[in-house]
């Protein structure tokens, strides 16, 4: 900053502009990515994950896997090898690609395990107070402090986390397996 100046009994700090264009822009940069998130970008994992489909045989049976990744250059330790969980779960029947959602397993407010609650049921009474509605299909509820996501796609339903959980990209879905080859780039910034 350039310096100091009082007026009155208060102290004005003169910014220098470049410093405050550069600020500027840092805070319309996070405003655009959060207003983004429904268009998410993904990214290639360093190698696919591939999942039985035997594993996921009914709707909400969920499966936890890690995938490989490599850091972006714009990440704070750029171009560096992380490892990612997370868990796919059929969410109706068939063999589609829409069919199965893969979610990173860390909530978005501390990183914290999420975990997987088939029956909505079994929430407890201050996670459905939250929510403030029923809740009909399974969700992942972080146990840190209780944010709620759909498994359907992540969707932040309550609690303190910015955003819904990162997402993997189902890449592929054989009679065989489901190929998870993709996360969304935020995850190679952030987590």
């Amino acid at each position: 900053m350039a310096g100091a100046r009082r007026v009155g009994s208060r102290k004005l700090m003169a910014v220098e502009r470049r410093e405050f264009i550069g600020c500027l822009g840092l805070i319309l940069a996070g405003v655009a990515r959060g207003a983004c998130a429904q268009g998410r970008t993904y990214r290639p994992l360093s190698r696919p994950v591939v999942i039985p489909l035997d594993d996921l045989a009914t709707p909400w049976r969920a499966k936890a896997f890690i995938a490989d990744g490599v850091t972006l250059s714009s990440a704070a330790t750029p171009n560096q090898p992380i490892r990612i969980d997370g868990m796919i779960v059929r969410i109706s029947a068939g063999n589609e690609p829409d069919k199965f959602a893969a979610l990173v397993a860390k909530c978005p407010h501390e990183g914290c395990e999420v975990d997987f609650v088939p029956d909505p049921n079994k929430l407890p009474p201050e996670v459905k107070d939250e929510i403030g509605h029923p809740v009909k299909d399974s969700v992942y509820v972080c146990p840190c402090h209780n944010s709620t996501f759909m498994a359907t796609d992540g969707e932040r339903m309550a609690g303190p986390a910015p955003r819904g959980l990162y997402s993997f990209k189902i890449t592929g879905v054989t009679n065989a397996a489901v190929e998870i080859g993709e996360v969304e780039e935020d995850v190679l910034i952030f987590v």
